[in-house]
């Protein structure tokens, strides 16, 4: 496998397969029979909670110290050659899907960026190709979407603390050179404290990135995912400025602040949608 996994992974090699498991989570693997690489792409255990071509995402309960642990088993197939023929355009490794996913989970993670926990990861090859893989993470022991939250929450100061973190966690994604290209509502998960301050995770990291900057174009294609994926009925015009001036660290936008939004979220928005969404931001630039 070609990757370099944090000191708490041990890197199991069987034949053609190979594998990352967390050391201090592998007798509970073996407990409930995933020893090697054929158990997690075979296992008739669990719900199938979203499928498609060339991947299958399961639900299942593990037997624990603590009690049931609710995990996601990702299962791919072959990487397609359109895909391995990108990497290759752009001098970059072939990697499997998995392996993707479980290389920006651990960069989330080194970020200080709330992810789900990564149990195992494991590839097979033959004749040099990458023919299957798969990736099992633990579930968020808490949290709900954010789309969930806003249309629920209807105190103000709730709604502006909430917003604000949330432009604190995408700031500091993206100052940490990490962009997740899906940045849609319903892969942010959000929790407020007793105190009232929220928390943020978030998941579904298979086509995020990680590069030594982030280009404005990267940085307006998160932001147009987000802003698609809240419409105007559930946050609006003052609440979205709100979380713009706090991503930007300002207290007022300026030319330059205006330019970015116009030619960077906008049109990636209208992309993402051609329905109402991007009239949705009209008001924020017509009031400056």
């Amino acid at each position: 496998m070609r990757c370099e996994a944090p000191n708490e992974y041990e890197r199991l090699v069987e034949g053609r397969s190979s594998m990352f498991v967390r050391t201090d989570e592998r007798p509970m693997l073996q407990q409930n029979g995933f020893v090697r690489f054929r158990d997690f792409m075979t296992c008739p255990r669990g719900e199938v909670v979203n499928g498609h071509h060339g991947r299958e995402v399961v639900r299942m309960e593990l037997n624990g110290e603590g009690g049931p642990r609710t995990v996601f088993l990702k299962r791919f197939g072959p990487v397609d050659r359109k895909d391995a023929l990108k990497d290759l355009l752009c001098f970059r490794r072939v990697r499997t899907k998995a392996l993707a996913e479980f290389d920006m989970l651990c960069a989330f993670a080194e970020a200080a960026l709330a992810v789900p926990g990564a149990l195992a990861c494991g590839e097979r090859h033959l004749m040099g190709r990458d023919r299957a893989s798969f990736l099992m993470v633990e579930g968020l022991a808490s949290g709900r979407p954010l789309d969930e939250v806003l249309s629920g929450l209807s105190d103000s100061g709730r709604r502006r603390r909430l917003i604000s973190s949330l432009a604190v966690f995408v700031r500091r994604m993206h100052n940490a050179g990490l962009t997740h290209a899906d940045l849609f509502a319903k892969h942010l998960f959000v929790e407020e404290s007793r105190v009232g301050t929220w928390s943020v995770a978030v998941i579904d990291l298979q086509r995020a990135e990680r590069r030594s900057s982030l280009s404005r174009r990267r940085r307006g294609r998160d932001l147009a995912a987000l802003l698609v994926s809240l419409p105007p009925d559930v946050t609006t015009p003052r609440e979205r400025l709100t979380f713009l001036l706090e991503y930007l660290q300002k207290s007022r936008l300026d030319r330059k602040d205006r330019a970015f939004v116009r030619r960077a979220v906008l049109p990636r928005a209208r992309k993402f949608s051609r329905r109402t969404v991007y009239r949705s931001w009209q008001p924020i630039l017509e009031h400056m």
